[in-house]
């Protein structure tokens, strides 16, 4: 099911484990951000069908990172989409499948990762490596390390909306930063909060990669700096 955020935004709530939102933006071309885990192919699909389009529509695929519930629907999703895959130049080579991610980090949650992907059909897709500040469509990307190093969060202007991946999440009526278990890099975290918050001073929208969204981009994020 997709649940219309805003003309031209759409958020699917998919259901496996941690529950991971992946979104539809339409501006022309059409945008997948995130993917879920595998087991959410078929929730994509329809979700992808409810906001009026088809999975050949889709131009891109953004992703905020490389976590499996972000990437793991993406095999199951072809050969119907055929769209390039956009993810952080320092993420590409997992994506790709040219490298797995280290044993290391996250205090050993990372480790966790690396036997998945070991397991993980990957996608049969082009993958474009991102920079920050790369302008891809109607978004911005823009690198928010610290959950993963090449975390990426995307803003979109027209529809002011930005994208935070686990940059942070939402709970209730509120968000919550990446948490130390679940970083590489805690101190980062909150580093890329503060320039975010720095560049989203209009941004309405805020579509966190689990949790529902909320409204108000500044704010939401300087909550999290006090």
């Amino acid at each position: 099911m997709a649940i219309q955020i805003h003309e031209g935004v759409w958020q699917i709530d998919c259901r496996t484990r941690d529950q991971p939102n992946v979104y539809v933006v339409d501006d022309v071309d059409v945008t997948l951000v995130d993917a879920g885990w595998p087991g959410d192919a078929d929730t994509v699909r329809a979700g992808v069908r409810d906001a009026g389009f088809e999975l050949a529509d889709v131009d891109r695929v953004l992703l905020t990172h490389y976590d499996a519930d972000h990437v793991g629907s993406l095999s199951r999703l072809t050969p119907e989409l055929d769209a390039p895959v956009h993810v952080h130049r320092l993420e590409a080579p997992y994506v790709a499948g040219e490298r797995l991610p280290p044993w290391t980090a996250r205090r050993g949650v990372e480790a966790l990762h690396r036997l998945y992907y070991r397991r993980l059909t990957l996608p049969d897709l082009p993958v474009r490596p991102v920079e920050d500040d790369d302008t891809i469509g109607g978004f911005r990307a823009y690198h928010t390390p610290g959950h993963t190093p090449g975390h990426v969060a995307y803003v979109h202007d027209a529809h002011s909306a930005v994208f935070l991946g686990d940059l942070a999440y939402a709970l209730g009526d509120s968000l919550r930063a990446s948490g130390r278990l679940l970083s590489y890099d805690h101190g980062q975290v909150t580093e890329s909060v503060r320039a975010l918050r720095d560049r989203t001073d209009d941004v309405r929208y805020v579509c966190p990669g689990h949790g529902p969204h909320l409204e108000g981009a500044h704010d939401r994020l300087s909550e999290l700096l006090d």
